[in-house]
C-alpha cells in the first residue's frame, strides 16, 4: 500500500513531535529545574555564607566592646575603689569574720576620715554635726551581710546613705564643694538635691550625700556560724571573678564562697594610720 505525501508528512511530524516531547520531559525540563534549584541552594548557602561573615565581624567588635569595658572598668577601680588591707586605709574580705569585724571598724574610720576632708572641700564652713558613717555590727556572721550587703549584692559593697549635709559659704565655694563630692579618691560619692538660702556673699548649702565603696579582693572567708571556733578551709579563703561572676553566696565551713565584683586592679598605696573613735581625732 503506498502512503500518500500528506501522510508521510503526518506520521514524520508525529514521530519529530514525539521525539520532542520525550527530550523535553525526560531532560531538558528535569534538567531546567534542577538547575533552577541548584541556584536557589547556592543563593542560600551564599547568603548564609555573608551572614556567617557578619557574625564574625559583629563578634569582634563585641570582644572589642568588652576589652574596651574592662580597660574602662579597672581605670574605674583604680582611683574610684578603697584600697585592699587596713593598712592601705581600706579592707581585706578574705580574713576570718572575727578579724573582719575589727578590719571593719578600722574601716569605717578610715571612710570617716575621708568623708570629713570631703565635707569641707571649696572652703565652705559645715553646720551641725556633719555627715556620720554607720559603726558596722558586732556579730561575725552577720558582718557581710550587714555591712558590705553581700550575697544581697553579688559582690561586697558598702552603700552609705550620709543623709543631708549643710555648709556655709560663697555661692562659688558651695558649688565648688558639692562638684568635689564627684571626684572623692577610692570611693563613689553623689551629692544632689541642693538648695541654697540665705543672702550673698553669705549663703547656706543644703544637699544629700551617698557614698559607696566597691571592695577589691580576690578571696572570701566561709561563712562560720557566731559562737563557733573559725578554721579556715585547706585551701585558704574562696576565690572570686571580675566583674559578671554569677554569685554562688557564701559557702560554710566545708568549702569558701565566691563572688563576682571590682577586681584587685592598681598597687597598693601608702598605709595609714588607725583613726580614732567618732568625736575624737578619726571622726567627727
Amino acid at each position: 500500500m503506498k502512503l500518500s505525501p500528506i501522510t508521510i508528512i503526518i506520521i514524520g511530524f508525529a514521530i519529530l513531535l514525539a521525539a520532542l516531547s520525550f527530550g523535553y520531559f525526560q531532560h531538558w525540563l528535569p534538567n531546567t529545574t534542577e538547575a533552577g534549584y541548584y541556584t536557589t541552594y547556592a543563593s542560600q548557602l551564599e547568603t548564609e555564607g555573608n551572614k556567617l561573615q557578619q557574625a564574625k565581624t559583629r563578634l569582634k567588635k563585641a570582644e572589642e566592646e568588652v576589652d574596651r569595658m574592662a580597660k574602662s572598668w579597672k581605670d574605674v577601680v583604680n582611683v574610684k575603689t578603697p584600697l585592699p588591707g587596713v593598712e592601705n586605709r581600706g579592707v581585706d574580705v578574705s580574713v576570718e569574720p572575727w578579724q573582719l569585724v575589727v578590719d571593719s571598724k578600722k574601716f569605717r574610720d578610715n571612710i570617716q576620715r575621708a568623708v570629713n576632708a570631703q565635707v569641707v572641700k571649696g572652703g565652705v564652713k559645715i553646720l551641725g554635726s556633719g555627715p556620720y558613717v554607720p559603726i558596722p555590727t558586732d556579730n561575725a556572721s552577720e558582718i557581710l551581710a550587714g555591712f558590705y550587703n553581700y550575697p544581697a549584692i553579688a559582690f561586697p559593697v558598702v552603700i552609705l546613705d550620709l543623709g543631708q549635709v549643710t555648709v556655709e559659704g560663697t555661692y562659688d565655694q558651695i558649688m565648688e564643694n558639692v562638684r568635689s563630692w564627684k571626684n572623692m579618691p577610692h570611693y563613689l560619692a553623689v551629692a544632689d538635691g541642693l538648695s541654697i538660702q540665705g543672702n550673698s556673699p553669705h549663703l547656706q548649702g543644703t544637699y544629700s550625700v551617698t557614698v559607696i565603696a566597691y571592695i577589691r579582693g580576690r578571696k572570701l572567708f566561709p561563712a562560720v556560724p557566731e559562737g563557733s571556733a573559725p578554721s579556715a578551709p585547706a585551701g585558704g579563703g574562696g576565690g572570686f571573678g571580675g566583674p559578671g561572676t554569677p554569685p554562688r553566696g557564701p559557702g560554710g565551713p566545708g568549702g569558701p564562697g565566691t563572688f563576682g565584683g571590682p577586681g584587685g586592679f592598681g598597687p597598693p598605696g601608702a598605709a595609714g594610720g588607725s583613726p580614732g573613735p567618732r568625736g575624737a581625732a578619726g571622726g567627727r
